[in-house]
């Protein structure tokens, strides 16, 4: 028992051993990136199919800490006097009898060994607080569940009414600008729009460039110098594609669940799915996949200032800590 504590405790004490328990609490802490990321989006769904009120809550990953610490704390003993010790004593009877004893002592030496190995793990988490931030993360939970405004919230949309729908909720990001000026922003028109009283009408947006290009923009322009641009939804983003568990087929998976809701998306592009009027089969788990780049996308900020970068995460940073 005592060589292997003496082991341990070397083994602590080497460099190597402590590298390699920050190694594994490091791999540990960057392996829940992704299942905290899919936790809060199911939440999310969730709630967008059963809150007519729904906000979403969503917060970006800004920075993850991994420590580790070891130490150990020897203690020896030596005793400083004699190291063997006699005692006698004699003891008095009463009716005359006396009685010797012997009492010996051996000091011997003492090792003690303290091991501590502590560790730590967090990440510092920025909340999505910015209204239109909210906003655009609301109408793409709404959009992956069927749940957009309608007229008839019986009756589910076509393809192309969802997407014209979506175009008229989502808050594209937009540089700051005085307000007689476009200021560098694309500006495009959207028509048929249904406002809360059910009533069609048009709206206008300003939208920065740099969120309309590339394979990661959510509403795409593709020609940016034409007079009148002609903005669409990035193929990838697929209409209705998180189904419940009384609207799925033979042929869909389980995704995971919140609460007491079930998700479910189709298997293959080859699956009997139920797909929505309109609507080209597609594999529901790439769908999901290229919607949690999209959601990333909706709390990305236009940049500003002297920082010099395009992009940034809006609100206050928090850190939740393991210990």
């Amino acid at each position: 028992m005592i060589r292997r504590v003496i082991c341990v405790a070397l083994c602590l004490l080497s460099a190597a051993c402590a590298s390699a328990q920050l190694n594994h609490n490091t791999t540990d802490l960057a392996s829940s990136l992704s299942s905290l990321a899919k936790t809060q989006i199911l939440y999310n769904l969730a709630q967008a199919i059963t809150d007519p009120e729904f906000v979403p809550s969503q917060v970006t990953i800004s920075v993850g800490t991994a420590q580790t610490a070891n130490s150990v704390s020897p203690s020896v003993s030596v005793p400083l006097g004699p190291s063997f010790a006699v005692a006698n004593r004699i003891t008095t009877g009463g009716r005359g009898g006396n009685q010797l004893s012997n009492i010996s002592t051996n000091a011997a030496p003492g090792l003690g060994i303290q091991v501590t190995d502590a560790w730590n793990q967090s990440w510092t988490m920025v909340p999505a607080n910015s209204a239109n931030q909210l906003r655009r993360l609301r109408t793409l939970y709404q959009f992956a569940t069927g749940t957009l405004a309608r007229r008839d919230p019986t009756k589910d949309l076509t393809e192309k009414e969802a997407e014209r729908q979506f175009l008229c909720d989502y808050a594209m990001q937009s540089l700051a600008v005085h307000p007689e000026s476009a200021g560098g922003n694309v500006r495009y028109r959207v028509d048929d729009c249904l406002d809360s009283s059910g009533a069609l009408t048009s709206r206008l947006f300003y939208a920065d460039p740099s969120f309309t290009q590339g394979p990661s923009c959510v509403v795409c322009i593709g020609d940016l110098h034409e007079k009148s641009a002609r903005p669409h939804l990035n193929p990838a983003l697929k209409y209705h594609f998180i189904r419940t568990n009384t609207q799925k087929t033979d042929d869909m998976v389980r995704l995971g669940s919140h609460g007491g809701t079930e998700f479910y998306v189709c298997g293959s592009a080859a699956g009997a799915c139920g797909f929505v009027p309109g609507q080209r089969p597609f594999d529901g788990r790439r769908a999901f996949s290229d919607f949690v780049l999209f959601v990333h996308e909706a709390m990305s900020q236009p940049g500003g200032g002297t920082t010099g970068s395009p992009r940034q995460s809006s609100g206050a940073a928090f850190v939740y800590a393991v210990r």
